[in-house]
């Protein structure tokens, strides 16, 4: 599989983190709160901390609606599955699978890990983004 995964991390404005993802013909472009949750950070915990067998969630709030990341890792294979839930705060509100990608680390998890790295080495005033990566998880990358 060839990797075609883009991510990119726009510039934050007063607690809404831009996000383009595309992947072959599917494309999100949205912007996601700050309040509920730091995204960066559970970013973070998926690029450097998945472990076999496990599911890591990003949870991309939209307010109310939201956007769940959800990583898996089988062995080798990396599945990324993206699901819209239409509101964050009503437990049984809708969710709908948008896409599931299937790859090795270098196809899911490293265009993921190069932008996280990209944007934590930028500067954002706190009243824009008011999450930044310690120094030494920025190393990790």
């Amino acid at each position: 599989m060839e990797n075609s995964i883009s991510i990119k991390l726009g510039p934050p404005e007063y607690g809404w983190l831009p996000i383009d993802f595309r992947f072959a013909d599917f494309h999100l472009d949205f912007a996601a709160s700050d309040v509920l949750n730091d995204p960066i950070e559970e970013l973070y915990e998926v690029v450097t901390k998945l472990k076999d067998n496990e599911l890591k969630r990003i949870i991309f709030w939209l307010e109310p609606a939201a956007y769940f990341f959800d990583f898996k890792r089988n062995g080798e294979i990396i599945t990324l599955t993206i699901i819209e839930k239409d509101d964050l705060n009503i437990e049984s509100s809708k969710e709908s699978t948008l896409i599931l990608i299937s790859g090795n680390y270098k196809e899911i998890i490293a265009p993921f890990r190069t932008e996280l790295k990209r944007f934590s080495l930028q500067v954002y005033e706190e009243n824009h983004w008011p999450y930044k990566l310690e120094t030494n998880k920025i190393n990790d990358l």
